[in-house]
């Protein structure tokens, strides 16, 4: 093949074969390069190999300023400038990732679609969760995520096994341990009676759900048809109640 040396475009790019041979002023295509608007052709910057790519991970995103690929177990990242997110197979978690077919910014999280070995294809949307806080109160339901990150988020489930729940005229004694109907992620001991025949009321209460505080439940034993009710008042109502303190739950 004849070697052409080209110094300018004047044509553009023509598919035409013109008789005797391609034009010098012209193009047939073009590879990482580009023309300028003085209408030479200049070659593509290169970019050099910044970061390395953990083994055994697939695909690469850029995401809340940095790369990310995608592994069906945990790594370690050798490079802090790039995160593993763990994607794993719904039925069967050890099968390996094949391919990403598709990664990119949905609503504020990467939205992913993987295929595995085994031939399958599942869509992924990996909320990422707020950073773990020593200290902090964690509801049920809340996402949290290591503070060094391992690729995976941990949605807090609440451990009621063992705790009655909470039900209307019940026997009550100092040490009961009480949970809501709804969990809210706390349990409730009796840390105080009044009268011979302390019960629960009628009405759940509305639980208090801050460290320490309590929450007074009356029992009308007089009139056990009356509705009986619930306060956090400090002081002790007359009538047979019991007193709450709150906890976490677990």
């Amino acid at each position: 093949m004849r070697q052409q040396t080209l110094s300018a475009v004047k044509a553009g790019i023509t598919r035409l074969r013109a008789k005797g041979g391609a034009s010098p002023d012209s193009l047939y295509d073009l590879v990482n390069g580009y023309v300028t608007v003085a209408k030479t052709v200049k070659s593509r910057p290169g970019s050099r190999v910044a970061h390395q790519l953990p083994e055994g991970t697939k695909g690469l995103v850029r995401f809340q300023g940095k790369f990310v690929v995608f592994a069906n177990e945990v790594l370690e990242s050798p490079d802090s400038e790039v995160e593993i997110e763990v994607l794993r197979h719904p039925m069967a978690p050890g099968v390996s990732i094949k391919e990403i077919h598709f990664a990119t910014p949905f609503l504020g999280f990467l939205y992913v679609v993987a295929e595995f070995a085994d031939g399958s294809v599942f869509h992924f949307w990996l909320e990422k969760g707020e950073v773990w806080e020593p200290g902090k109160t964690y509801l049920p339901g809340a996402l949290v995520r290591p503070a060094d990150g391992n690729g995976l988020a941990y949605r807090l489930e609440s451990d009621r096994s063992g705790y009655v729940p909470w039900a209307p005229n019940v026997a009550r004694a100092v040490g009961d341990v009480v949970v809501p109907t709804v969990d809210n992620g706390f349990k409730y001991t009796v840390t105080e009676t009044t009268g011979s025949a302390a019960r629960s009321g009628t009405t759940e209460p509305a639980w208090p759900t801050n460290d320490g505080e309590a929450v007074y439940e009356d029992a009308n034993i007089q009139n056990p048809l009356d509705q009986n009710t619930t306060t956090t008042a400090p002081s002790v109502p007359a009538s047979v109640s019991d007193r709450y303190g709150n906890g976490k739950n677990g």
